[in-house]
């Protein structure tokens, strides 16, 4: 029994155990941070590092050979359009659907800038809640959202019902908040509960009956940079911010923590990170509407 819930679980299975990991960190973060209040936007003070051209965009040349002129895309969790707005200058329209007020003010200056105006953009929590308040599209795309859903199969299941050729979900191995382990357990006295990644979206898919393609991309190169750079762009990442418990103290044992575990001399430091590969996942949508609703309902 055991060998079979690990190898071969059930689709059943598969999203309790997803579910179980996002539930398991969402309990240790808010431990942490206490729970995050109604209509906060977790995103406003770094919608700007999601802007188009601010990293690379290794995952575009796959998406961009999956594409065809006159696509409608969906853009599942856009961002402030690192993929949307790159996008929209190979297809016919982007449909980006994203919640964060922060995130759509960005991706709509950018599509300005861009001058990309087929580019419309949607809030709206997915999966959505009403018919027809998100249009079907040749290909729909998930770009690294997925990690933190406790309800993976309704949201596959919905970007299947409103795509007509390909839904395609981009992912890391490992989240890409991952820490370092000894570094968090340093920091806060416990381990790290690690969000379900590719291993985990890859065993539901396959659950599911998908006919999946998986394309791999090189790891991430990660390049020295000043300590103090490094200590102040990735505290978020560990949970170090004001309102947090001693925020200044807490930040200097960082900074130390980092110069420990990611210190290459002379005052420089890699990103403290888990070093970490995309793949691209995509599938045909193969299920018709009355299977995918036996599915949802167990």
């Amino acid at each position: 029994m055991a060998d079979r819930v690990t190898l071969r679980p059930t689709v059943e299975e598969a999203a309790a155990a997803y579910r179980e990991l996002v539930l398991a960190n969402r309990a240790a973060i808010e431990a942490i941070e206490g729970e995050r209040p109604p209509g906060d936007d977790y995103w406003a003070s770094r919608a700007s590092s999601f802007r188009p051209g601010r990293t690379p965009l290794p995952e575009l040349g796959v998406l961009l050979a999956l594409a065809q002129p006159g696509d409608t895309w969906l853009d599942i969790g856009a961002g402030a359009g690192r993929f949307a707005v790159p996008l929209a200058g190979h297809v016919g329209r982007v449909v980006a659907v994203e919640p964060s007020p922060s995130m759509r003010e960005g991706l709509a200056e950018a599509a300005r800038e861009a001058g990309r105006g087929n580019i419309t953009v949607i809030d709206l929590t997915w999966p959505p809640s009403m018919a027809g308040a998100v249009p079907d599209a040749d290909v729909s795309l998930a770009a690294n959202v997925l990690y933190a859903v406790d309800e993976p199969l309704g949201f596959l299941l919905a970007m299947e019902r409103h795509t007509r050729r390909t839904c395609v979900v981009v992912a890391f191995d490992r989240a890409p908040n991952t820490p370092i382990p000894g570094l968090w357990r340093e920091l806060w006295g416990s381990d790290f509960r690690e969000l379900p990644a590719l291993r985990e979206l890859l065993a539901l898919l396959l659950a599911m009956g998908r006919r999946v393609r998986v394309e791999p991309l090189p790891p991430q190169r990660f390049e020295p940079r000043p300590l103090d750079d490094v200590a102040a762009d990735f505290a978020w990442m560990y949970h170090v911010r004001p309102g947090i418990g001693d925020f200044e103290a807490k930040l200097g044992r960082f900074r130390e923590l980092v110069a420990k575990y990611c210190g290459t001399g002379e005052g420089l430091a890699l990103p403290p990170v888990v070093r970490r590969y995309p793949s691209v996942v995509s599938w045909p949508p193969e299920w018709s509407g009355a299977e995918m609703s036996a599915m949802e309902q167990g």
